[in-house]
């Protein structure tokens, strides 16, 4: 019951723009996801590029692109899926170069005792949106995708 009303609280908290950029992220999630398993990742990382010419002035972008990406993050937890850190990061980064602002797409690997791990993120003037920081440290970047 707790968690319930946690969530109530904060669907509470959403202005109605918050909510559009929310169906908007649980959307492009969903075809994200559908689009990962047909089309080969290089066709749809360009995709995800802000087209040329396409730039605007976004007051304080950093903070934006932070509130798309805990929008992007509650849009996932809610879908039927399980979303994983590529179609996030796709997501995410789509939704900031529509808007013309550059943002890096970054794929890493990490190696350990356990096994191989992958993760996906989204580089915005050298700040990881949504990450903690050290998380270039934990995972060698892949080449191509620096």
């Amino acid at each position: 019951m707790n968690s319930l009303r946690h969530k109530l609280q904060a669907a509470g908290q959403l202005s109605p723009t918050d909510w559009l950029v929310l169906a908007e992220a649980w959307w492009a999630l969903l075809g994200f996801q559908l689009v990962l398993r047909w089309m080969p990742f290089n066709r749809l990382e360009a995709f995800t590029r802000p087209a040329a010419g396409n730039s605007r002035v976004i007051p304080d972008a950093l903070a934006w692109a932070w509130r798309r990406q805990k929008l992007v993050s509650m849009a996932a937890r809610l879908h039927l899926v399980r979303m994983t850190c590529l179609p996030r990061a796709l997501v995410l980064r789509w939704m900031i170069s529509r808007r013309g602002i550059p943002a890096q797409l970054r794929l890493g690997m990490s190696k350990s005792s356990r096994g191989m791990f992958a993760h996906a993120w989204v580089e915005m003037q050298a700040e990881m949106i949504g990450e903690p920081q050290d998380i270039a440290e934990r995972f060698e970047i892949l080449k191509g995708c620096e």
